[in-house]
């Protein structure tokens, strides 16, 4: 049975997506996309992972909805997260605001993701190539941590 979950959100070039499959693959870890999947159970698990893109420099919308509409979410909890300029604000905001609603933050992961938002677009978007495969075998590096803690 896995312990571990992660709730996740990815739109625009699937950048998080691409790298959640990646990195717990043959891992007993199960992953549920927010935007699709509804009637979620976390009551088996012991540990929630929170994994978004970057939207103006917070995780999407639907963790945050989600956080402040359920109660049975496990208090153990990680961040995973994919940002044009690979910066490090947006997830400290993140764990900031998980450590007020009382979860305990087991750690973060974050990499650059290919991104074509806004002006972006039109000089053929940043972070080309990214996720890499660098950034793939840091994470899974990342997710092996959180398995041994669990």
């Amino acid at each position: 049975m896995n312990n571990i979950v992660i709730l996740y959100a990815s739109i625009h070039h699937k950048n998080t997506e691409k790298l959640l499959k990646e990195i717990v693959k043959d891992k007993p870890v199960d992953l549920i996309d927010l935007l699709h999947e509804k009637n979620i159970d976390l009551s088996k698990y012991k540990v929630v992972g929170f994994a978004s893109g970057i939207y103006y420099s917070k995780l999407h919308k639907s963790i945050y909805n989600y956080i402040e509409e359920n109660e049975d979410i496990p208090k153990k909890s990680f961040l995973v997260y994919t940002s044009g300029g690979g910066g490090k604000k947006p997830g400290d905001k993140f764990i900031g605001y998980l450590k007020e609603k009382d979860f305990e933050v087991l750690g973060a992961y974050k990499c650059k993701g290919y991104d074509t938002f806004g002006p972006f677009k039109y000089i053929g978007g940043i972070a080309k190539g990214h996720p890499n495969e660098k950034d793939m075998e840091k994470g899974k590096a990342f997710i092996e941590e959180i398995i041994s803690m669990v």
